[in-house]
C-alpha cells in the first residue's frame, strides 16, 4: 500500500501548510503577487508550496517532479523570498514551523520505493481566485503517474472553512476525503461546472441546446471536488486548455471512484475515451497537428498566439490541447447520450481547443 501511504503523507503535508496559506491569503495586498507573461497570476504561495512539496516532502524519493512553477525560493534566512517577491516577515514563523513538520514525513518517504513515479504538482490551482477574495475555490493538486498514467492523487482546499480534500488510488482500492460525496444517481449533464469568467462559444452552444444549469467556480481541482459533492447530475467539460498538473490528481481521484477525466476532442469525434499522457518530457506527447489554437498560455512563441498549432514545437510540453471531459460515471450508455449532444453542438460551433 505504498501509494496509499504516500497520499496520507501528502494530506498531512497540506494540513501543515494550511496555516501558511491562510496567513498569506490575508496579505494579498502586500506585494506578494504579480502577473506572468502568459497573463496568469503568480503569488509567493505558488512558489512556496511547490518548494515545500517538491523539495521538503518529496525531495528524498527519487521520483521525477513536474511542477507549474520554477521560481527560486529562499527560506533559509530573513527576508524570505520567492522569485523577485518578498514574503512578509509576519509569515516567516509559520513557514519555518511547516518546514519542521515536513521533515519526519520526508524521512518516512525517502528511499527507492517511489522512484518510478512522476509527480505533477499545481501548488495553487486558482491563483487568480487567491488574489480576488475567492480563496475557498483554491486547491493544492498533487498527482502521481506511472508509465504516463495517473495512479494516485490528492486535491486539497486549504482555504475553505474547514479545509476540505479528497484523495484516491484505484490500483490500491483507496479513496478518502472529508467532503460529503454525493453518490446519488440522476440525469447526467443537467448541471455544468464552468469557469468564473467568460465561457467559449462552444460551451454557450451546449447551454443553449441542453439547457443546463451553469455552476460557476474556479480551478480544475476545485471543480473535481464539486463533481464529487454534486452527484451524477454534475458534469465538467471545456474546450479551453489547462495543463497536466491541473488534471493529474483530479483524474486519479475520479478513477478511484469509478469516474473519469478524458480528452474532449476524441470523445466528440469518435466516442473514444482517451487519457492525456502524464510523463516528464520536452515534447507534448498528445499533440495533434492543426487541432488546437495557440494562446499565451500554451504556446512557446507568444508572437504566434491566435494561430492553429501545426507543429509540436509550437506548444508547451504539458499543455492539455484537446479539452477535457470529467464525470463521476463510466457508464458507456449514459456517457454516449451526453457525447452525442456535444457532437451536435460541435457541428454548429466548433470547440476552440485553446
Amino acid at each position: 500500500m505504498a501509494l496509499t501511504n504516500l497520499l496520507r503523507s501528502c494530506e498531512a503535508a497540506c494540513r501543515y501548510m494550511t496555516p501558511v496559506l491562510t496567513q498569506l491569503y490575508k496579505m494579498v495586498d502586500s506585494g506578494i503577487a504579480q502577473e506572468k507573461g502568459d497573463k496568469s497570476i503568480f503569488t509567493v504561495a505558488d512558489g512556496l508550496v511547490q518548494c515545500l512539496v517538491a523539495e521538503k516532502l518529496l525531495g528524498g524519493t527519487g521520483m521525477r517532479i513536474v511542477g507549474e512553477e520554477d521560481a527560486e525560493v529562499q527560506i533559509r534566512m530573513s527576508p524570505f523570498t520567492v522569485g523577485g517577491l518578498v514574503i512578509p516577515q509576519e509569515a516567516e514563523k509559520a513557514i519555518t514551523e511547516a518546514v519542521e513538520k515536513l521533515k519526519p514525513l520526508r524521512e518516512g518517504l525517502a528511499g527507492s520505493t517511489y522512484k518510478d513515479l512522476t509527480a505533477f504538482i499545481d501548488p495553487i490551482d486558482g491563483s487568480r481566485e487567491f488574489v480576488t477574495n475567492l480563496g475557498e475555490q483554491c486547491t493544492v493538486c498533487i498527482g502521481f503517474a506511472v508509465a504516463g498514467k495517473p495512479v494516485a492523487g490528492i486535491v486539497y482546499r486549504p482555504l475553505s472553512d474547514p479545509p476540505t480534500w479528497a484523495s484516491g488510488c484505484a490500483i490500491e482500492g483507496y479513496k478518502s476525503s472529508n467532503i460529503a460525496e454525493d453518490m446519488s444517481t440522476g440525469e447526467l449533464g443537467t448541471h455544468l461546472l464552468t469557469t468564473n469568467g467568460s465561457i467559449s462559444p462552444f460551451i454557450e452552444g451546449y447551454l443553449a441546446k441542453r439547457p443546463a444549469t451553469r455552476v460557476k467556480s474556479g480551478g480544475v481541482g476545485n471543480k473535481m471536488l464539486m463533481l464529487l459533492e454534486g452527484g451524477s447530475k454534475m458534469c465538467y467539460f471545456q474546450d479551453r486548455g489547462v495543463s497536466r498538473w491541473d488534471t493529474c490528481a483530479a483524474q486519479a481521484i475520479l478513477e478511484s471512484r469509478g469516474g473519469m477525466l478524458v480528452k474532449l476532442a476524441p470523445l466528440i469525434s469518435s466516442g473514444a475515451k482517451e487519457s492525456y499522457t502524464y510523463a516528464e518530457g520536452t515534447v507534448n506527447a498528445d499533440f495533434v497537428p492543426n487541432e488546437a489554437k495557440l494562446t499565451l498560455y500554451n504556446c512557446t512563441d507568444k508572437a504566434q498566439a491566435g494561430e492553429l498549432a501545426g507543429d509540436v514545437s509550437q506548444v508547451r510540453p504539458y499543455s492539455n490541447l484537446a479539452g477535457l471531459f470529467a464525470v463521476q460515471t463510466r457508464d458507456d450508455a449514459v456517457i454516449a447520450v451526453l457525447a452525442e449532444t456535444l457532437k451536435e453542438v460541435a457541428k454548429a460551433q466548433s470547440p476552440a481547443y485553446d
